[in-house]
């Protein structure tokens, strides 16, 4: 048994991380087609990325037991979980009582 606790879920993690880094170049496209100043545009990138790491702190609990792939379509599926999370968020709970 490994020491380390996310050693288990390492694929689910490394897939993850690569849906925020895909994320961060949507939030970045998101933010910066606003017809807004410099500064509007910093804080819709901003709010999204922080919306996104959100969501990968929400998501991440949620799908990791079932996931054991880092297939593209997996991680297209993070991608668009990072992005959807309330929604998955609710259906949790709504599973839960």
């Amino acid at each position: 048994m490994p020491l380390d606790p996310l050693g288990r879920h390492g694929k689910p993690l490394a897939a993850v991380l690569i849906a925020v880094v895909l994320s961060l170049f949507i939030a970045a496209f998101i933010g910066g087609s606003m017809e807004l100043e410099y500064t509007g545009r910093a804080f819709t990138f901003l709010g999204l990325i922080l919306y996104v790491i959100v969501g990968a702190f929400v998501v991440f609990p949620l799908a990791a037991e079932g996931e054991q792939s880092l297939a593209p379509t997996r991680i297209a599926k993070w991608t668009i979980s990072l992005w959807l999370w309330p929604l998955l968020g609710l259906l949790a709970l709504r599973r839960r009582s």
